[in-house]
């Protein structure tokens, strides 16, 4: 393998020098080679244990993968965190496991949000684990409120030397598995505005893991809920400013929203060429049904999802990478155009397929995991409210 990876010393070597990436970092095809001899040999197995694939997930780690885009002063090998998610697509392109893939975009943000707003605590203690291996987790979501994450109830109080924190999360990517957790939730003695993240560590006392949900697709994601009963934090587990929670947040959760739209594209590329393949082979009425007009048009339509995700994708995240102050709203574009497209484009390779695409198989898998993306990392209707808040923001009269 030629990704960056740590040598015994502890220092980051530098990966082999191949074909310059979009956004300038050294870029090779390490992570994809490792996704297609790897992860997608295991892809099954996770997929009907329900489970993330563990090893995969250290190995990515040992390979440097969440050291792209971390300056080089903070243990990384810098570049920008457009490196890091088409890295990210990479292993959507070849690992055939979308699952595992989204719990890799759970982990990115994370990995980003101590990076651009975190403290030194956070710096020192936290992100080199999730550098390492560790799994991070963002928990928002609760019972009552669901994706309207302002109406949290978890509640954190100060101590003698830090902050108590006690609450219900549901419904977390990476719960049952994950090492470190950021964690929304609201300090009342601040008054009105008082939503707060945390950085909490889930091996703590207090902390309580729910099973794993189980779930139609993306089976290889663990997702499942997290109890926090009087948890102690040290002061400055605050992530970002005591209260500006959700200011915070919406740069956090943009990053995710966009990876989503530059992974789908890339995990429906091979997604297509088999398609195309299997349309050339199957005749139907003499001719192969590539012939007909009704099956260029879903084939094409997945080109055209392809194109318009990847390109969003890269608006949104270069946004993000700029300060645009319309990044949060071109990441969710992306995420919405994404999850949208690839059901579409699921049902038309099922289709495609016409009654073996029907069978359980790869095509119902590919269904099923589709349907998840419309509620992982925020539902369409949240991605579109967020579209709308933003352009009134910006025609305020």
């Amino acid at each position: 393998m030629t990704a960056p990876t740590m040598a015994r010393t502890g220092q980051v070597t530098q990966p082999h020098t191949g074909a310059p990436a979009r956004t300038g970092l050294a870029h090779d095809d390490s992570f994809a080679a490792f996704a297609r001899t790897h992860i997608a040999r295991r892809a099954d197995a996770a997929y009907e244990a329900e489970i993330l694939d563990r090893l995969s997930w250290q190995r990515l780690a040992d390979l440097g993968l969440w050291r792209i885009g971390v300056p080089e002063g903070l243990g990384g090998i810098g570049g920008t965190w457009a490196d890091l998610a088409e890295h990210v697509a990479d292993i959507a392109r070849t690992g055939e496991d979308l699952g595992f893939v989204l719990s890799l975009i759970a982990h990115a943000g994370l990995v980003r949000a101590l990076v651009e707003h975190g403290n030194d605590y956070h710096h020192r203690s936290v992100l080199p684990q999730l550098m390492n291996g560790a799994v991070g987790a963002t928990a928002l979501t609760e019972p009552h409120g669901g994706s309207d994450v302002a109406r949290t109830r978890t509640l954190a109080t100060r101590t003698s030397d830090g902050w108590s924190l006690t609450g219900r999360k549901d419904h977390i990517t990476n719960a049952p598995v994950a090492d470190r957790a950021l964690v929304l939730g609201r300090v009342p003695d601040l008054g009105r505005r008082d939503i707060t993240l945390f950085l909490v560590n889930l091996h703590s006392p207090g902390v309580r893991r729910g099973p794993a949900e189980e779930l139609l697709g993306l089976r290889s994601s663990p997702t499942g809920a997290i109890e926090l009963r009087d948890v102690t934090l040290p002061e400055p587990a605050v992530l970002g400013a005591p209260g500006e929670g959700l200011r915070t947040l919406y740069d956090i959760i943009s990053f995710d929203r966009a990876l989503y739209g530059l992974v789908i594209a890339a995990f429906l590329e091979p997604q297509l060429d088999k398609a195309v393949g299997f349309a050339r082979r199957r005749e139907a009425f003499g001719t192969p049904i590539l012939d007909h007009q009704y099956v260029q048009g879903r084939v094409t339509d997945i080109r055209i999802t392809i194109e318009i995700a990847r390109a969003t994708a890269r608006a949104g995240i270069d946004a993000l990478v700029a300060g645009d102050p319309e990044a949060s709203l071109r990441c969710s574009v992306a995420k919405l155009v994404g999850s949208e497209g690839l059901v579409e484009a699921a049902q038309n390779l099922m289709r495609l397929h016409g009654h073996a695409g029907y069978m359980r198989g790869a095509q119902t898998r590919i269904v099923q995991d589709a349907l998840g993306t419309l509620i992982a990392g925020g539902t369409s209707e949240m991605q579109r409210k967020n579209i709308l808040n933003q352009m009134l923001a910006g025609h305020p009269g």
